[in-house]
């Protein structure tokens, strides 16, 4: 994992490993900058401009930009996210690419989506990739996007089971006697 550090003093990881001090330079159209590196490993809640986690875990990320490799963290908000067969359960971002990984719930402006798996997905802009599975889809959806339910899905769902669960409770009362 890569961060700028937020504080002079450094704490040690959650294995008690201390990190070392890098050069990261995220671009040719970037100065680099002094960061913090931590690798296989995992890290409670960062709060950093770039965090770069490899075959690591977190919990909170909060960054300017974030880039998982092999990774996992329960929740990033961040303005740019790049997740490499990583995985997710909350992620808010500006602009969000997904290449081989796993999320629960995405909310991005905008998303570039390669073979990977969503079950709430909110985009207002997406490319698709390969094949890409989600429970629901909010947004305009391509031909690779294949949502279990989209909006009308989900509303005929609804209705259906608004009427199985009423009827199975009244016959369900019918049946133990009780009004």
């Amino acid at each position: 994992m890569m961060s700028e550090p937020t504080t002079d003093q450094q704490l040690p990881g959650a294995n008690g490993a201390h990190p070392s001090q890098v050069i990261s330079k995220d671009s040719a159209y970037r100065a680099s900058s002094e960061a913090t590196e931590l690798i296989r490993t995992d890290a409670g809640d960062i709060t950093a401009t770039t965090v770069t986690l490899d075959r690591s875990g977190a919990e909170a990320i909060t960054a300017e930009r974030v880039s998982l490799e092999r990774s996992g963290a329960k929740s990033i908000s961040t303005k740019s996210a790049n997740l490499d067969r990583s995985g997710v359960l909350n992620l808010q971002s500006d602009h969000v690419v997904l290449q081989g990984s796993s999320a629960t719930i995405v909310n991005a402006k905008e998303a570039r989506i390669v073979k990977s798996k969503i079950l709430f997905f909110r985009s207002d802009s997406t490319t698709i990739e390969g094949k890409v599975t989600t429970l629901i889809h909010v947004g305009q959806a391509c031909e690779n996007i294949k949502p279990v339910l989209d909006g009308q899905g989900a509303l005929r769902f609804g209705a259906g089971l608004g009427i199985v669960l009423l009827i199975g409770g009244r016959l369900l009362r019918m049946l133990t006697g009780g009004r």
